[in-house]
């Protein structure tokens, strides 16, 4: 039964009951966390039920809350006999009972209505925290941060907003070092890693234990990584501007060469005495305008190359985010699947042995029953033979004693020898009966001992003495 007991404290700890360590079994388990790993189960199996998972100080009180989680199990379609005396006085087999059915009454993972449960430490805080906020994000609709200004932003999407901002200039040769400097302050050193946690997650000031170093140095690698792409990122934007710049001079040489055409042109036709001020001012003009709507191309391309590579770096990002939930996911469900296999396991096995615990006991009982009807088929014969003997003592010695007076005193002998030996015969059949009488006190009083009908007693002797006193 240990093996079931662990089984179930195994449940009830998922439920965040605050089970001692130390406890192996259910008779371990005091009151009042028996009342709140009841009351637990029921809020998880009927979330909309108010029960109370506390216990008060007072007898009357505890009496009153033990009744209302009996009556919430009734409810439930317990069948078995449950009321108070199950929590208060528990008794470990009626305990094992009910919390075996509340168990397989739970719901499942995919049905699973979520339960806020209030951490116990700082450690599960941070758990539910960070479980809250993926939920959250993954049940949102993604939008880009480009498209949407008043979402909040991690590290990444900050700077990513930092650079669109500025005025980056792709006009020199030394445009490596200038990112280089740029992004250099934004590199975090291990010694900035609770910084970064504080910036991702909005948490407390919680104690640096093993598992917030592991996330620290976990958001510190994918800031790493996305250093990395961002660089290669740089490289094909600057084969790209350089493409530009050369399509640029280009343009600008062609520019160039259909100015010193128009010249010509002017000139030929000044030569031929025609009047082209007024062209050239609409010349001029539509250069200027051209040379503007150059410029104003070169911007807008820079900031629509800009925005894609923000954008990508985002998708690539959710995609790595989405990667990573659905492998812990993953883990978690083989870990759950793994979790009821052993519990089906456990309960095969523990049926199996109770079944082989029951073939025994009829065994038992078969040859306990056959010892008893063996030694009563001998003394049955012993006393056929034995009265068999004493008569044939008697008529022999009574044919004698009529004759004879040594024959009459041993006639008389022998009828009192008889008489002493049905005394003795009756004598051990009752010693035989007292036997049995005794062995079924000894299993009687070994099936109280496992109901510790003493302990209960005593309890309830010193909450009626508190029950005096306080109605007193």
């Amino acid at each position: 039964m240990e093996e079931v007991d662990s089984i179930i404290i195994h449940f009830l700890r998922l439920l965040n009951v605050n089970i001692d360590e130390s406890a192996k079994n259910l008779s371990g388990i005091p009151v009042e966390t028996i009342i709140e790993a009841a009351a637990r189960c029921i809020c998880a199996i009927k979330p909309g039920w108010k029960v109370p998972s506390t216990l008060p100080s007072g007898i009357s009180q505890r009496i009153g809350v033990a009744t209302q989680i009996a009556g919430f199990c009734k409810d439930l379609g317990y069948e078995n006999d449950v009321g108070y005396q199950t929590f208060l006085y528990s008794n470990e087999t009626e305990l094992r009972r009910l919390f075996m059915y509340l168990i397989e009454k739970l719901p499942n993972e995919d049905n699973k209505v979520p339960n806020k449960v209030s951490p116990n430490n700082k450690k599960q805080m941070l758990k539910q925290q960070i479980n809250l906020k993926i939920a959250e994000e993954l049940n949102k609709i993604w939008i880009p941060p480009c498209c949407n200004k008043s979402l909040n932003r991690t590290l990444t999407d900050m700077i990513f907003n930092h650079v669109e901002t500025s005025k980056i200039q792709f006009d020199s040769k030394d445009i490596q070092e200038k990112l280089l400097t740029y992004w250099q302050p934004k590199l975090i050193s291990d010694n900035e890693k609770p910084n970064v946690n504080n910036m991702i997650l909005p948490s407390k000031n919680t104690a640096v234990d093993s598992e917030t170093r592991y996330e620290s140095e976990k958001s510190l690698r994918e800031l790493k990584e996305t250093s990395i792409i961002l660089k290669q990122k740089l490289d094909t934007l600057t084969s790209e501007r350089n493409v530009m710049e050369v399509e640029c001079s280009q343009a600008l040489k062609n520019a160039d060469r259909i100015v010193s055409d128009l010249k010509n042109i002017q000139d030929i036709m000044s030569s031929f005495g025609i009047d082209i001020d007024s062209q050239d001012a609409v010349d001029n003009n539509l250069l200027e305008n051209v040379h503007k709507n150059i410029k104003d191309l070169h911007s807008q391309i820079e900031e629509l190359t800009f925005m894609n590579l923000a954008t990508k770096l985002n998708i690539e990002k959710s995609k790595i985010r989405k990667s990573q939930n659905e492998s812990e996911r993953n883990k978690c469900k083989k870990k759950l699947l793994t979790l009821k296999e052993r519990a089906k396991e456990m309960q095969d096995e523990c049926e199996k042995k109770e079944n082989i615990r029951n073939q025994l006991k009829l065994k038992y009982e078969k040859l306990k029953g056959g010892n008893k009807r063996h030694l009563q088929k001998e003394i049955n014969m012993l006393e056929g033979q034995l009265e068999r003997c004493f008569s044939l003592a008697d008529e022999t010695l009574f044919k004698d004693a009529k004759k004879d007076d040594q024959a009459k005193k041993a006639y008389k002998l022998l009828a009192l020898l008889h008489s002493e030996c049905n005394t003795i015969v009756s004598l051990v059949n009752d010693m035989g009966t007292l036997a049995r009488d005794i062995v079924d006190l000894e299993d009687n009083i070994k099936s109280e001992k496992s109901k510790r009908t003493e302990d209960i007693l005593q309890k309830i002797q010193s909450d009626l003495a508190n029950l005096q006193t306080e109605s007193k």
